[in-house]
């Protein structure tokens, strides 16, 4: 079996220890190289050397070394995955925002988000390891595209306002579900959705309690539709997108007649908090069979047993494609179990997601 050949690029000793310790038993990975990097172009020659198969490289601050490798890579070997690392604190997830748009194939906080501690080993070891274990199954057209997620918002056109004029919906909830690759493809997806879009949506992205906060912010900028960190007893609203905070599941109530966002820290679920099985299994409650599940780029099992609740109930299912997807490891299960009434390239998902509300 081939060994997943890594490199790491950290200042903080500390860190580059627990990786170390974390991935090194591993018999799929091989680590090539645990270093800091002494300057920009003696990091790339090493990476040109050394030719891995993936980057893991922790960047502290915007303007950096480190921030430098980033881009340098990026335009250099754009085929290499980059996983970045960053504070868990505004300003880190403000940094793993820009690399995530910038073509990062992933992100992790590398302390905790209060007191900056570095994060334990078990962390490393139960986050970042199945994540360089999927590198060899990563979209290479996709990561090819170094410029390509603000080129295509740019080019993208919404859907008119105007699509929105049936006072019927045959729908009335969409819940977007995304992992490893979701960021960019929710970007495009949201950037195409119109205002007057007649219904709530609900964002459940796999993601770090300080990255959801600064997405939200984000997203907010590039569409007409209100985009928001939920927030508890947040009243569902139609043409509003509620992104669903790291570090806390999220459900939906009825409470005084009108539908509202609980949060809660119960434990995760196949390893993730928030959990799209636990969304999608309260959402069914709510709103039955008029529910629309969109999943989007992504790995592991979480929303499974969700999408598999929504079908039964005769909710219906649709997903991004093969061909766009950073990783379609979670949709390529969906199809296999039939759960899905349709394949779409992610410029195609805001118009398939529209057609089908009304």
């Amino acid at each position: 079996m081939k060994k997943i050949k890594l490199f790491i690029i950290d200042s903080d000793e500390t860190v580059r220890n627990r990786l170390h310790d974390a991935i090194n038993p591993d018999p799929e990975i091989k680590l090539i190289a645990c270093e800091h990097a002494d300057d920009v172009q003696t990091a790339i020659d090493k990476l040109n050397t050394a030719k891995p198969d993936a980057l893991i490289l922790g960047i502290n601050e915007k303007n950096s070394a480190e921030m430098d490798i980033f881009q340098k890579a990026r335009e250099q070997f754009p085929y290499l995955p980059v996983m970045v690392m960053t504070p868990n604190n505004r300003d880190g997830a403000e940094i793993a925002l820009i690399t995530l748009k910038k073509g990062a194939a992933e992100y992790f906080p590398k302390t905790s988000p209060f007191s900056g501690i570095i994060l334990p080993i078990d962390y490393f070891e139960n986050r970042v390891r199945p994540v360089i274990k999927v590198v060899p199954r990563l979209n290479r057209t996709v990561l090819l595209n170094t410029n390509y997620l603000e080129n295509a918002i740019q080019k993208t056109e919404p859907i008119p306002a105007e699509f929105f004029t049936n006072s019927f919906n045959r729908m009335d909830m969409v819940v977007i579900a995304g992992c490893l690759g979701g960021v960019a493809s929710l970007y495009r997806l949201l950037a195409g959705l119109p205002g007057t879009l007649p219904v709530p949506v609900i964002v459940v992205q796999h993601a770090a309690n300080m990255l959801t906060e600064v997405l939200a912010e984000d997203l907010d900028k590039i569409t007409d539709l209100n985009v928001k960190e939920a927030q508890e007893g947040d009243a569902l609203l139609p043409g509003c997108v509620y992104i669903a905070p790291g570090d806390h599941h999220i459900t939906v109530r009825k409470k005084n007649q009108e539908m509202v966002i609980m949060l809660n820290q119960s434990s995760y679920v196949k390893g993730f908090r928030p959990s799209i099985d636990v969304l999608m299994k309260s959402v069914r409650k709510q709103y039955g069979n008029r529910t629309l599940s969109v999943f989007l780029s992504g790995g592991g099992n979480d929303g499974i047993d969700g999408a598999n609740i929504i079908d039964v109930i005769g909710g219906q299912i649709i997903i991004q494609n093969k061909q766009t997807s950073l990783l379609s490891d979670l949709t390529w299960k969906l199809e296999m179990m039939g759960l899905n009434e349709g394949s779409y390239p992610i410029e195609r998902l805001a118009h398939e997601i529209s057609r089908r509300l009304i």
